[in-house]
Formats: structure tokens, C-alpha cells, sequence
């Protein structure tokens, strides 16, 4: 009896024999003999008004019947790329794509409406807490006449103190000083407005000043100025009713804040993070060095 004879009678080489025939004969039926079993794309009657209603939000219209089919064939072919993408892993390292992963699942983190409303104790605790947020500033309404410092001039002073004589003595302001694109006057306004326009120093100044005399000249990046302020509102802690929408608002941010944060610190703790190892620079090297 031959080796092949022999090899013939042994139950694992039949075994083996059978198992590549059927693995042949189901690769020969998977290429073309037999149609792949086909994902399924179902087009609901709520997918179907969720886009005539987009449509309806754009145009102001909604769609005809051979418009809404285009909508419905558009979705189709979004739905057939998409899962060939997903299939080949495309979704993978895409930082686009991550990003935008990243905004869904914040949104599913949102917190409810329930969460974010506050009674009327809350705000005034919240606000009694962050009063300086929310303190009205000082607002002050005045005057200013300007003097531009010119090259090379030495008497800009001089010339500042000329006219706020000529000022006390009844002359009018626009015919006195040097033509500037600054407001001859500023109606009551915030310090901090003041500040935007004429500088901080400026605007300090102005809370230490008198009312209705003309004074000067105080300074500013522009040159020097001499100033009558007309009227003067000192800072106060609001009540809650005067600064409500504020609070309200600010509290609400850092609610939802506070619950983002909490919600992707749950979700952190899921993961261990490995970090590359630090490597030191030249310089702490060469210290480290014997």
C-alpha cells in the first residue's frame, strides 16, 4: 500500500478535503452566483416631512410632489455614500469629522430646560454672590475743549491755560482749542465708555473733577483737554429687579458650564489616557549631566 493510498483512508484528510470544497463552492456563489444579502435604507413618513419641512423653512414654499422626490432621492444617496464611507473606515481620523462628533454628543449632554431656569431666590443669591459683575459704574456727562500738542511746540500748556481763562471768562468752547474728530461733548455716560474713548486716566480724572467749571487741562493720549463736567451719577449695587435678564442670563451660562464639564469629566473617567513621555530640553539635559 502506497503513502497516497494510505493518506487516502485517514478521516482528517477527508476532513479537510470536504471543508476546502465547501469554502470553494461558497466563495464561487458569494462572487457572482448568488447576489449579496443588501442593506436596508428605510425611508420613514417622518423622514419624509422632516425634509419638506426644511424645504418649506428655506423657500417659504413647501415642495411639489416632483421636488419633495428629489429631496427623498438626495437623502437616499447621502444615506448609500455614508455607510460605504463608514464601511471603508473613512470616519476614522478625520478631524472634521471628530469635531463634529464632538458637538453631537455636547448636545446630548445638554442640559434640560428644568436644569437651566432658576427662581427668583437663586438669582438673588447668585447675584448677592457676584455683585462686583454685575455693580452699575459711574457715569458722568461733560464738555472738553482739546489742545493739540504740535511738533515741536513747547507751550501747548500755555496755550491750554489761555484758553480755560478765556473759557471762565464766558468765551465760547467751539470757537476756542483745535479741531479733532473727539466729541466737543459727551452726553451722561459709563466710566468705562469714557475710558474706550479718551483713555483711563482721562476718565479717572473726570470722577474727582467739580461740577459746571471749567478745569484743566487733564491729559489723554490725544493731547490735553480742558473739561466741564455737567453731571455726575455716582456707582451702585443694583437691585435684582433693575439687572434680572443679566443675572439670569450669566447664572444659566454657568450652570450649563458647570454641567458640561461635569458630564465630560464622567465620560473622561472611562478612558485611560496615555501621554508620550516629556522630554527634557538641551538645556536641563546639559544640567543633569555630570
Amino acid at each position: 500500500m502506497t503513502v497516497f493510498t494510505r493518506l487516502l483512508r485517514e478521516p482528517l484528510v477527508h476532513f479537510v478535503l470536504i471543508g476546502a470544497a465547501v469554502f470553494g463552492l461558497y466563495a464561487l456563489l458569494s462572487d457572482g452566483g448568488e447576489e449579496r444579502v443588501r442593506d436596508r435604507i428605510v425611508v420613514s413618513e417622518g423622514r419624509v416631512k422632516q425634509l419638506a419641512q426644511i424645504f418649506a423653512k428655506t423657500w417659504q414654499r413647501p415642495p411639489t410632489p416632483q421636488e419633495l422626490r428629489g429631496l427623498v432621492d438626495a437623502f437616499v444617496k447621502e444615506e448609500v455614500y455614508y455607510r460605504e464611507a463608514v464601511q471603508l473606515g473613512l470616519d476614522r481620523d478625520d478631524t472634521l469629522i471628530r469635531r463634529r462628533m464632538q458637538q453631537k454628543m455636547e448636545f446630548l449632554t445638554e442640559p434640560g430646560e428644568e436644569a437651566l431656569t432658576a427662581d427668583e431666590a437663586t438669582l438673588q443669591a447668585y447675584l448677592d454672590k457676584n455683585m462686583a459683575a454685575f455693580k452699575v459704574a459711574p457715569q458722568i456727562a461733560f464738555e472738553q475743549v482739546y489742545i493739540k500738542p504740535k511738533s515741536g511746540e513747547t507751550d501747548a500748556k500755555s496755550r491750554a491755560a489761555e484758553a480755560l481763562e478765556a473759557l471762565k471768562s464766558g468765551e465760547t468752547p467751539a470757537l476756542l482749542g483745535d479741531a479733532t474728530l473727539l466729541p466737543p461733548a459727551m452726553k451722561l455716560s459709563s466710566v468705562t465708555s469714557i475710558e474706550r474713548d479718551f483713555g483711563d486716566p482721562f476718565a479717572k480724572e473726570l470722577t474727582t473733577l467739580p461740577l459746571n467749571t471749567w478745569t484743566g487741562p487733564v491729559s489723554s493720549p490725544y493731547g490735553l483737554h480742558l473739561v466741564r463736567v455737567t453731571q455726575r451719577v455716582d456707582g451702585y449695587d443694583p437691585k435684582l429687579a433693575e439687572v434680572r435678564d443679566a443675572v439670569a442670563q450669566k447664572w444659566r451660562t454657568e450652570k450649563r458650564d458647570t454641567f458640561q464639564r461635569e458630564a465630560y469629566e464622567k465620560l473622561r473617567s472611562k478612558y485611560q489616557v496615555v501621554l508620550p513621555a516629556a522630554k527634557e530640553t538641551p538645556a536641563k539635559a546639559e544640567e543633569a549631566a555630570p
